[in-house]
């Protein structure tokens, strides 16, 4: 099912997402973005409103709330006929007052709903405008389209660099009571030092744990395998137990872990995981990183893996015709090409025929 923005604004579940109070809400709307990556601008279009109107009412029940202060000596001043306050024992202008203010509060939400859908105040240009934030703030939200990366600074002074096609959100309560961010795509970190409060990184079904390190993390919702790379330092590898976390694995520098996102948990570990020893080329690049550098390293990949990998670099859809084709392994480096030098030059190696239009490539044997 997909939503428009104005079913979502009124959504309890998602507004209990967007303020990260109820538990079943995260995992919820998180396994829905899982399910439906082409929701993600619908969703965070819808979450910026939220938040938004979530904050004008705090701002205006805090004006109410002085304004009734204010006023209170006011408001008990003795009448010469009887007032509605002496019967009920309610003051009637506060009461008044709040119920004023619960209609407004109506009234602002279905207003801007309303003038979402027919005046369009939101617009995809403007949601790029806020992705390329630089600083962001706690409870921001940070998209990097295809084609492109985005490079941060969070307010503990952690270094961030989101890849193509990704979406980073950090806590509310971000370097004041955790430092706790939501990643859906790929991101390389370099963490700030602080034992008090560990980093941790959620992505689709575990958690990775830091204080101070350098590490890379991939976890594409329509990727098979979720990847963690460590650089420098030390990492908790997470996984949920019950209402709580176990340490499942704790990586070394030069190690990865992959999860098979296609299987589910069972019991304590999920069914297929493994920790191997990064990959370097003949010139000691790092392979898991090397798209930090604008770098497309294939070792060994199936084609349908390294589809995904282009689809998000080169913003065009490739569908792949054939089975065998698509089961293709290629070993390259490629960093300046454009789309079509690279099917050309992988088709030297193992031949395939493709077809180009506009943004839909199609591969056939």
């Amino acid at each position: 099912m997909a939503y428009t923005v104005e079913e979502l604004v009124v959504n309890d579940s998602f507004i209990a997402f967007c303020i990260r109070q109820q538990p079943e809400a995260i995992a919820f709307w998180n396994d829905y973005l899982s399910r439906h990556p082409e929701e993600l601008l619908t969703m965070e279009e819808a979450r910026k409103l939220v938040l938004g109107l979530r904050l004008m009412l705090q701002q205006k029940q805090n004006e109410l709330s002085a304004e009734e202060d204010s006023s209170e000596h006011a408001l008990y001043v003795v009448p010469d006929q009887p007032s509605p306050e002496a019967e009920t024992g309610v003051p009637h202008r506060v009461a008044w007052k709040k119920w004023v203010a619960v209609a407004a509060s109506v009234t602002i939400v279905l207003s801007a709903a309303y003038y979402y859908k027919y005046n369009h105040l939101w617009q995809s240009s403007a949601t790029l405008s806020q992705a390329t934030a630089t600083a962001p703030r706690s409870g921001d939200a940070v998209l990097s389209q295809p084609g492109e990366h985005r490079i941060m600074v969070l307010p503990d002074n952690t270094k961030v660099t989101l890849n193509a096609g990704s979406r980073l959100e950090v806590s509310e309560t971000f370097d004041i009571k955790d430092r706790n961010v939501y990643l859906t795509g790929e991101a390389f970190f370099d963490v700030a030092h602080n034992k008090a409060l560990p980093f941790i990184v959620h992505v689709a079904k575990y958690k990775i744990k830091a204080v101070g390190t350098k590490f890379n993390v991939k976890a594409y919702s329509n990727d098979r395998f979720s990847e963690t790379s460590l650089l420098e330092g030390k990492v908790e590898i997470l996984l949920p137990n019950g209402s709580s976390d176990v340490v499942y694995k704790t990586l070394q520098v030069n190690q990865k872990f992959i999860l098979n996102t296609a299987d589910s948990l069972v019991r304590k570990a999920p069914v297929k995981t493994e920790v191997l020893p990064l990959s370097y080329d003949d010139k000691h690049q790092n392979v898991e990183t090397a798209w930090v550098d604008d770098l497309l390293i294939f070792e060994d990949q199936p084609l349908s893996q390294i589809k995904n990998i282009l689809e998000r670099k080169y913003r065009v859809t490739i569908a792949i015709a054939s089975d065998s084709v698509a089961s293709y392994h290629y070993t390259a480096t490629f960093q300046h090409e454009d789309i079509d030098e690279v099917l050309k030059a992988l088709q030297l190696s193992l031949p395939f025929l493709y077809k180009k239009e506009g943004n839909q490539i199609t591969l056939y044997k």
